[in-house]
C-alpha cells in the first residue's frame, strides 16, 4: 500500500476581522482554517447592533453556520430557526485573553479554561466544537470569548458536522472549505475518502503525535493516511483511508 503524508495542516479559521462600534473597531475572530486573514474583510465585521446583542447572549443560545449570519443587527438566533447551526456552550465578557495581530491567540490557555481542553479538537465520532471572540484589532483587547458546538444540522454543503469514525466517509476537499472533517453518506457523489481505520491518539500525546508511526497500527486495506489535526496543531487521530 502507498503511504501519503499529505495533510491540510492545522485548522485555523478567519471568521473575523474588522467592524465598527461606538467604542471603536471590533472584530469577530476564532479558530478555523485561516491561512490568510485580512483585518478588513467585511464578511466578518461586527456592527454596533451585533456588538450590543452579544451582551444578551448566553449558553444555550444558537448561532448560524456563518457565525455572523446574514442580519448585521443580531447575533444569536432562535434554536428552532432554520439557520441555527451552533449552540453556545459558554460565553464570557472581558476574558483573560489577548488577541494577536492575526486575529487569533498566541496562547490557547484562556480558550481552554472557558471551553475545555478538547475545544476544536477533531475527535472521531464527536460533533464539531469551536470557539470565537470579539475583539478590538487596534488594542487587541478581547471583549467576548465564546465556545460553540454543532447541533447536528447539516452544513450548507450537506455535510453532517460530526468528525468521521471508522467505516464512515467524507470529502477531503471540503475539510479546507468547511474547516473541519465532516461526515457524508457513503453513497454520496461527493465522497472521495472512506475511513478504513481511525487510530485515536491519547490526549496527553496530541501535541507530539508521530502520525507515520501511528499509521503503522492501521488495519484493513487502506491506501493513504492522514493526521486529523486541529487549529492548535494537535493530532487527535490518524485516519487510514481508501
Amino acid at each position: 500500500m502507498n503511504i501519503s503524508t499529505e495533510t491540510f495542516g492545522p485548522i485555523r479559521r478567519a471568521l473575523a476581522v474588522g467592524g465598527l462600534a461606538l467604542t471603536g473597531t471590533l472584530a469577530l475572530t476564532g479558530c478555523g482554517i485561516l491561512d490568510q486573514a485580512s483585518s478588513t474583510d467585511s464578511a466578518s465585521e461586527v456592527s454596533e447592533e451585533q456588538f450590543d446583542a452579544v451582551a444578551d447572549a448566553a449558553a444555550g443560545d444558537c448561532l448560524p453556520e456563518e457565525m455572523l449570519g446574514g442580519d448585521n443587527s443580531t447575533f444569536a438566533v432562535d434554536c428552532e430557526d432554520p439557520t441555527a447551526f451552533w449552540t453556545i456552550t459558554a460565553i464570557e465578557a472581558d476574558p483573560a485573553v489577548t488577541a494577536n495581530a492575526s486575529g487569533t491567540v498566541d496562547d490557547p490557555a484562556g480558550v481552554y479554561e472557558l471551553c475545555g481542553e478538547t475545544v476544536a479538537a477533531q475527535i472521531p465520532g464527536s460533533p464539531w466544537t469551536d470557539w470565537n471572540m470579539i475583539y478590538d484589532p487596534t488594542t487587541l483587547t478581547v471583549d467576548y470569548l465564546f465556545c460553540v458546538e454543532a447541533i447536528g444540522v447539516p452544513t450548507a454543503a450537506g455535510t453532517t458536522p460530526v468528525v468521521p469514525a471508522a467505516g464512515e466517509c467524507y470529502n477531503s476537499m471540503s475539510v479546507s472549505s468547511e474547516l473541519h472533517f465532516g461526515t457524508l453518506p457513503c453513497d454520496s457523489a461527493d465522497v472521495d475518502s472512506v475511513v478504513v481505520d481511525a487510530i485515536a491518539v491519547d490526549q496527553a500525546d496530541w501535541a507530539t503525535a508521530d502520525a507515520e508511526a501511528i499509521a503503522a497500527e492501521c488495519s484493513g486495506e487502506w491506501v493513504y493516511y492522514q493526521p486529523v489535526m486541529d487549529q492548535f496543531g494537535r493530532t487527535t487521530a490518524v485516519y487510514c483511508t481508501e
